[in-house]
């Protein structure tokens, strides 16, 4: 990497964390105010990362692209990443609606995995979003990936993200299989806790 390439980096990887920065508090408010009016908090945890580079370097590899500014910017979509995982599906469309009804970011492109899961049994609703950085010369967009998943869909996520790391390229078809029926088990669990859910406030309304 030559002197013009570095300093290239170096600013990307500020603006990414310039744009971290400022979707961290405009999510923070957004969730304060929602908690606020509805007197009830539907997040359980919210965790933020900007992709590391060895990380970002193997999505190009997989891509068959080379690594430079250009295609980070181009094919690494969730260089910014944010998960958050609530108690109950309905609190992930109630998440997403609050999310996009932001004046502060554009949305780019949205995925409900949870309607329609991974073959690999994967559950979360994905938006991506442009972020506007103001600098001084000229309004930026940085791109951002929010996922928003039930904590079962998130135990489930986690366990598959450790095995695809530790299994060889080729995971056998019975661990495909049993991870399937471990995601579908996970669907069934949550459906049963939204229904109890909606129950309780029957009850209390």
């Amino acid at each position: 990497m030559n002197f013009s390439e570095e300093k290239e980096f170096k600013e990307i990887m500020l603006k990414y964390e310039f744009a971290k920065k400022k979707l961290e508090t405009e999510l923070d408010i957004l969730l304060k105010e929602h908690e606020y009016k509805c007197n009830y908090n539907p997040v359980e945890h919210v965790k933020s990362r900007i992709k590391s580079i060895d990380s970002a370097c193997n999505k190009l590899k997989k891509k068959k692209q080379e690594f430079n500014t250009y295609n980070l910017v181009k094919y690494v979509h969730d260089m910014i990443g944010f998960r958050i995982v609530c108690s109950f599906i309905s609190d992930v469309y109630d998440i997403v609606n609050i999310i996009k009804s932001s004046n502060e970011f554009i949305i780019k492109e949205e995925t409900d995995y949870i309607k329609n899961p991974k073959d690999s049994g994967y559950s979360s609703y994905h938006l991506n979003v442009l972020v506007p950085l103001h600098l001084e010369e000229i309004t930026e967009y940085v791109e951002a990936e929010i996922q928003i998943r039930t904590v079962a869909m998130d135990c489930w996520a986690s366990l598959e993200h450790k095995l695809d790391y530790k299994l060889p390229k080729r995971v056998p078809k019975e661990i495909k299989d049993e991870l399937i029926a471990c995601a579908m088990d996970i669907d069934k669990l949550d459906l049963r806790m939204q229904k109890l859910y909606d129950i309780i406030k029957e009850y209390k309304d």
